[in-house]
Parts: structure tokens; sequence; C-alpha cells
């Protein structure tokens, strides 16, 4: 979408979606990558940790990599270098 403007049926669209794989999520509650899935999980939505050095975080369980992931993902939010970005969106 490359518009300056969204129709309201849209924008419930995108609010309507609820499921979140947080690749690179933190379990140092310091970390953005930690806090701004924390804050999603608190209000309402569900979150999926990706995270290969951590076995739970937020008392969730972690998947190795999103490849990994059973069941349907709305959102993915990545908090890894820019670098990563491309092999992050072709594991998708």
């Amino acid at each position: 979408m490359n518009q300056d403007s969204y129709t309201d049926e849209q924008i419930i669209d995108i609010l309507s979606l609820r499921t979140v794989a947080v690749i690179g999520m933190s379990k140092h509650s310091s970390k953005a990558a930690h806090y701004v899935p924390k804050y999603l999980l608190d209000n309402g939505y569900d979150i999926t940790p990706v995270n290969p050095n951590a076995e739970k975080i937020l008392d969730i369980s972690c998947y190795d990599s999103v490849s990994q992931i059973e069941g349907p993902v709305d959102i993915i939010d990545v908090f890894r270098p820019s670098e990563q970005i491309s092999l992050i969106i072709h594991e998708c």
C-alpha cells in the first residue's frame, strides 16, 4: 500500500490483527525487543517469541526460527539488525 490515507475498513482490518511473531525478542526487560512485545501481550495480542538463545520469554515458549511456528501469524515484528531483514523475509 503506497498511499497517504486509508479507508475506515482498511484501518479496522489492520487493527483486528492479533497474532504477532516477534523475531529477536529479548529476555532483558530494558530492551525494546522485550518491552514492546510485553506491551502488546498486556493489551490482548498473542505473542510468539522467536529467539534461538532462549527457551521461554514472559513464560511463553520460544521458537528457534519463524519457520518453526505452527499456526497462523498476522504480524511479524522484527528486532534484528537491518542486514538480516532480507533473510528473515525469505524465511517468512
